[in-house]
This record gives C-alpha cells, sequence and structure tokens, in this order.
C-alpha cells in the first residue's frame, strides 16, 4: 500500500485536509470526531507497517 491510498482511505472515511506542514506533510481532521491525522506524502513509496499503524489508529482498520 502506497501514501497515496492511505490518504485515500482516510478521506473515504471522512477525514478531511486541513492544512500542509512542513516538508511533505499534511494535516487531516475528522470533521465528527475532531481527531486529527498528519501523513506524509511520499506517493510511490510504500506506507508499510506504519501506514496500517495509522488506518487502525484512525478506526479504519
Amino acid at each position: 500500500m502506497t501514501w497515496g491510498e492511505v490518504i485515500r482511505k482516510l478521506q473515504a472515511a471522512g477525514y478531511v485536509e486541513v492544512r500542509t506542514g512542513k516538508g511533505s506533510h499534511r494535516l487531516l481532521k475528522h470533521g465528527a470526531t475532531g481527531k486529527e491525522i498528519w501523513i506524509a506524502v511520499h506517493t510511490r513509496k510504500d506506507a508499510g507497517q506504519l501506514g496500517n499503524r495509522i488506518l487502525r489508529e484512525a478506526g479504519i482498520q
């Protein structure tokens, strides 16, 4: 799974991009819960276990 796929899954679950951070990072926030998640935007690189952990913490997997 790539970082682009992780971001798409978060957006499908109700997270919206609030702002971009320093470098290649984005802040995504869930409208209903207010939970915030920082994501690195390296779309062609494998997200690996970190991507899975971010999705799990967001309540998606």
